[in-house]
């Protein structure tokens, strides 16, 4: 099959264009068997509530051996990922002989919204299995992590307050208040 000159030159930058997505393309998330569990936090259905400063132990249970290289590790590498605050990098200490493990973790005073906890790699992130009916029953598959609320328990938003006004706004709030 013969092309005409300007035929060519667009193929061969659809070719380039594709070529450039498929090697920046980022890899994906995945949702790892281990669940997040905050003992006495409350939760909305994908993330566990806790106030920001305060000291809290971050658990996650069932963790396969599969996921993380083979064999259950002592500790294990944990990504606490947010958008606003960066990720965190912490180190989780394995629980007995069981497949879950701790760590802890105080918000900084600056924290607001939401974030995902990975662990073992940063695109590895915990379930809501735990947080979306309080059981391990393969019941959830999104991915899981901690909502930063105030001394009261309300939610701190990322947003400016001038925003909560807003249609967007309220219905944020309304949601947010559904899940408590």
């Amino acid at each position: 099959m013969r092309f005409a000159p300007s035929e060519r030159l667009g193929l061969m930058a659809r070719a380039c264009i594709v070529a450039t997505l498929a090697v920046a393309a980022p890899s994906f998330a995945a949702i790892g068997a281990g669940s997040l569990f905050v003992a006495g936090a409350t939760t909305t259905p994908t993330h566990w509530n806790i106030p920001v400063g305060v000291p809290v132990t971050v658990e996650i249970h069932g963790v396969l051996a599969s996921e993380v290289g083979g064999s259950l590790p002592a500790t294990l590498t944990v990504f606490v990922k947010s958008s606003v605050l960066g990720n965190t990098t912490l180190t989780a200490t394995r629980i007995g002989t069981s497949s879950d493990y701790s760590f802890m973790y105080t918000a900084p005073s600056n924290a607001c919204g939401t974030t995902i906890v990975a662990y073992f790699q940063l695109g590895q992130n915990s379930n809501n299995d735990l947080c979306d009916d309080g059981l391990k029953n393969d019941s959830a598959h999104a991915a899981s992590g901690l909502r930063f609320v105030n001394g009261q328990g309300n939610p701190i938003s990322c947003e400016p307050l001038d925003t909560q006004g807003t249609t967007w706004g309220h219905l944020k709030t309304l949601y947010q208040d559904a899940g408590r």
